[in-house]
């Protein structure tokens, strides 16, 4: 286990039981720096047990993972260090996409016949699932879906769940440039999610450089649908912050202020 809480002190009123029905959270990184210890987060936040009385929709929550870049291998081994039981707990249904191919052979409507029918068939009545799309990025570049065929897809499957995360990569060449297809694709796709995201999670390396107790910036932002929420699950708005963080080689993460 690792020696810092699953969910650092300083963001706990960010990580609530699940996100708002309905919403979309986009989470992104840069090369130099990692936003998998966020989504892993959330998955711990979603399934660590919760008191009844603050639960309204259904006690029961169960998580869809499809990942383009990483395997079982890895995700097993990060959530084993929050204390969750990847291959073993029956919560959790996880997509080797890269692995078998799905969405990267064949069409974009196969990935959606897939998911649903794991999402419909699994679901119990009070249900709710928390989809993680992890790497959706890769899945337009990879192959000749379009921006749109991409976005329809991930708008089919928020139909079928109570909320969806989406991580993707955010390189200022791939946002900024625009200077060739794949660039112009890349950064049309991260529009159009982020012009759906009600909460955005950045990471990205310090502007001055390495330094031996800081991995990296962490930046919370309100998306384009954060203002439509009145009553968000928790009772809690989106909450901006800037903060730097620290990933140690146990796993755990350390979030702090700035001069703290």
């Amino acid at each position: 286990m690792p020696s810092q809480p699953a969910i650092p002190p300083a963001l706990s009123n960010q990580f609530p039981c699940l996100p708002p029905a309905g919403s979309l959270t986009l989470i992104t990184s840069v090369l130099g720096a990692s936003a998998n210890w966020i989504v892993q987060r959330h998955i711990s936040a979603a399934l660590k047990p919760q008191p009844l009385a603050s639960v309204k929709e259904g006690t029961d929550v169960e998580i869809v993972l499809i990942s383009w870049l990483r395997g079982s291998e890895f995700w097993g081994e990060a959530l084993k260090k929050l204390g969750l039981g990847f291959a073993t707990d029956e919560r959790i249904t996880f997509f080797d996409a890269l692995r078998s191919g799905l969405g990267l052979q064949g069409s974009l409507v196969e990935v959606e016949e897939v998911l649903c029918a794991s999402i419909d068939g699994s679901k119990a009545v009070g249900t709710r699932v928390l989809l993680i799309l992890d790497g959706l990025d890769f899945l337009l570049a990879a192959t000749e879906a379009n921006v749109e065929d991409v976005l329809d897809m991930t708008g089919e499957l928020r139909e079928h769940v109570h909320a969806t995360i989406v991580s993707a990569t955010a390189d200022y060449p791939l946002i900024q440039a625009h200077r060739t297809p794949v660039e112009i694709n890349h950064a049309a796709l991260m529009m159009g999610i982020a012009h759906q995201a009600r909460t955005i999670w950045g990471v990205r390396e310090l502007d001055t450089g390495s330094a031996r107790d800081v991995t990296g910036v962490l930046r919370i932002t309100r998306g384009a649908t954060s203002e439509e929420d009145t009553a968000p699950e928790g009772g809690e708005n989106v909450e901006e912050t800037e903060l730097l963080y620290f990933i140690q080689g146990d796993g755990g993460a350390r979030v702090f202020e700035r001069g703290s």
